[in-house]
C-alpha cells in the first residue's frame, strides 16, 4: 500500500455561506425559561460522536479508493467532510478535552497524560483535574431534560453524574500490560466509579474483551498469527501492544452498541483508540520506505497490514452505527490529529507520530451531501454539535459552529440560543485508583514514548 501526499481538501468560495451564517445568526437568542417539553425520543433531533484517535485521511481515502472503507466512502459522499486542525502539544487527552469542553488547555487545564506529584512521581490525569464542564455536564441541565451517553471518552475517569450513562475511559486499564492478566479479578479493587450509575457495571461486565480472548480467526484479518515467532524483539512487542488495543476497542464496540441500542440517548460519544497505538506501532511496516534506516522486509511482510485492517475494522464499527441511525441522527466523525512517519533512534518500536491534520465528517440529519469543510478546528466540534442538538451556546466559546456543513434546510430548523458563560463544576472529592493501577498506565504511556 503506497501513502500518497496528503489531499487538497479546498474548495471555492460557497456563495450560499453568507446566507446560511446570517440564518444562524439570526436564530441566536435567550433559551427559553419555562414551559417548554420536549417531544419523544423518536421525534427528536439527536447526534452521534464518533471519536477515532489518530484517523488521517492520506490513509483513509486511498483505502476507499480501493474499496476497503464502504462506511467512510458513504458519509464522505453522502454528508460533508474536510481536516480538523489540531493543535500543539499533540497529547491526545489534552486534545479529545479541548472537543469536550469547547475550551483550550490553558483554560480546562488537562494538559498531559500525567500530572507530577512531589517526589518526582506521575499520576495519570482524570475528570477531577479538569476545570470546566465538558459536554456530557451540560447536556439536559436546562429545560428539555436531553440525555448523554458517553462510552471511553479519554479523561473521563471517575465518572460524573449526568442526565445519562457514562462509561469511563478506565476500563482497559483492569489488564495488566506486561502480562495480560487482571490485576486483581474481573473488576479492579479500589476503583471506584468507573460508570455513571455505578449499577450500570454489572449490565456491561460480560461485554469486556481479554487480549487473551482474541482468536486466530480474528487476528488473521491482521497478520498470519503462524508467523509472530519469525519476528524479533521489538516487533513481537509492537504485536502484544496490538493486542492490548484491540481488546480495548473491541470492549468499547460491544459496551457501545449495546448501550445505543437498549438506552438511546439525544446525545450518543464513543472513542476509540486503536488507530492511534498501530499507527504509532507499526508505520514502518506498513510504509518501510519512510524510515530512514529502512524496515525488516520479512517482518514488513507479516505486519503490513495491521493499520490498514485496523480501519477497516473501524470503518466496521462505524457501519454499525450508521445502521443504527434515524432519520432524526447526525453523525460527526473526528480524529485529534493525524499522523507522519517518525524516526526515534532509541525507541524502534515507535514509527509513528503525530501531525496535526485530523478529520471531521458530518452525515444525517440537516447535512449537505458531497461538501468539503474547510477552516475546521477541535474547538468547533462542540458548538456544531450543540447547535444540532439545539442546546445552549455558551458566548464564552471561541470555536464556531461549521455552518457550511448544513443544508438551509436543515440550518432552518436550528434555533440557536446563547448563554454568556456556562456554569461552573461543583467541587469535587479526589478519587485514586492505586498505586498498582497507576503504574500499569504509566508502563503503557512510556511503550508508546508518551512518558521519558
Amino acid at each position: 500500500m503506497s501513502l500518497p501526499r496528503p489531499v487538497s481538501l479546498r474548495h471555492p468560495p460557497l456563495p450560499l455561506l453568507p446566507l446560511l451564517l446570517a440564518i444562524l445568526v439570526a436564530c441566536g437568542g435567550p433559551p427559553s425559561t419555562g414551559g417548554f417539553h420536549l417531544p419523544p425520543l423518536a421525534q427528536r433531533d439527536k447526534v452521534i460522536l464518533f471519536g477515532v484517535d489518530g484517523a488521517d485521511w492520506q490513509v483513509i481515502r486511498p483505502l476507499i479508493d480501493a474499496g476497503r472503507l464502504p462506511n467512510f466512502k458513504k458519509i464522505v459522499g453522502g454528508g460533508a467532510s474536510g481536516v480538523l486542525q489540531s493543535m500543539e502539544p499533540t497529547l491526545s487527552p489534552s486534545l479529545w478535552t479541548t472537543v469536550a469542553t469547547g475550551r483550550p488547555p490553558q483554560v480546562h487545564h488537562i494538559a498531559d497524560f500525567i500530572v507530577g506529584l512531589a517526589g518526582g512521581s506521575y499520576k495519570p490525569v482524570t475528570s477531577e483535574m479538569r476545570a470546566v464542564p465538558a459536554f456530557w455536564n451540560l447536556v439536559g441541565q436546562g429545560d428539555g431534560g436531553r440525555d448523554v451517553g458517553v462510552v471511553a471518552w479519554l479523561a473521563s475517569w471517575p465518572a460524573e453524574p449526568v442526565h445519562g450513562y457514562v462509561v469511563s475511559s478506565y476500563l482497559p486499564y483492569i489488564y495488566n500490560w506486561s502480562t495480560g492478566r487482571p490485576l486483581k479479578g474481573t473488576l479492579v479493587e479500589g476503583i471506584p466509579r468507573q460508570t455513571y450509575p455505578d449499577s450500570l457495571m454489572t449490565e456491561i461486565e460480560p461485554l469486556k474483551t481479554k487480549p487473551e480472548a482474541i482468536g486466530p480467526a480474528q487476528l488473521a484479518k491482521f497478520y498470519d498469527p503462524g508467523r509472530i515467532p519469525e519476528l524479533g524483539k521489538d516487533a513481537k512487542e509492537c504485536v502484544e501492544g496490538f493486542l492490548w488495543s484491540l481488546a480495548s476497542d473491541e470492549t468499547y464496540r460491544r459496551i457501545g452498541l449495546h448501550l445505543f441500542t437498549r438506552r438511546p440517548v439525544d446525545l450518543f460519544a464513543i472513542y476509540f483508540g486503536g488507530v492511534d497505538v498501530v499507527s504509532h506501532r507499526f508505520w514502518k511496516f506498513t510504509w518501510p520506505d519512510a524510515m530512514p534506516y529502512g524496515t525488516d522486509r520479512t517482518e514488513a511482510k507479516i505486519l503490513q497490514e495491521v493499520i490498514p485492517a485496523y480501519y477497516e475494522y473501524i470503518d466496521g464499527i462505524l457501519g454499525d452505527f450508521v445502521a443504527r441511525m434515524d432519520d432524526r441522527t447526525t453523525l460527526v466523525v473526528l480524529s485529534d490529529h493525524g499522523f507522519k512517519p517518525v524516526y526515534l533512534p532509541n525507541k524502534p518500536t515507535t514509527s509513528g507520530h503525530h501531525r496535526l491534520e485530523g478529520i471531521v465528517a458530518l452525515y444525517g440529519r440537516g447535512i449537505v451531501k458531497g461538501r468539503t469543510v474547510e477552516g475546521a478546528t477541535l474547538l468547533d466540534i462542540l458548538p456544531t454539535v450543540f447547535a444540532l442538538l439545539g442546546e445552549p451556546l455558551s458566548r464564552e466559546l471561541p470555536g464556531k459552529v461549521l455552518a457550511e456543513a448544513f443544508e438551509i434546510s436543515g440550518t432552518r430548523r436550528l434555533h440557536l440560543t446563547y448563554v454568556n458563560a456556562y456554569p461552573s463544576l461543583p467541587s469535587r472529592a479526589s478519587s485514586g485508583p492505586g498505586e498498582e493501577v497507576d503504574a500499569n498506565v504509566l508502563q503503557r504511556l512510556k511503550s508508546l514514548g508518551y512518558v521519558q
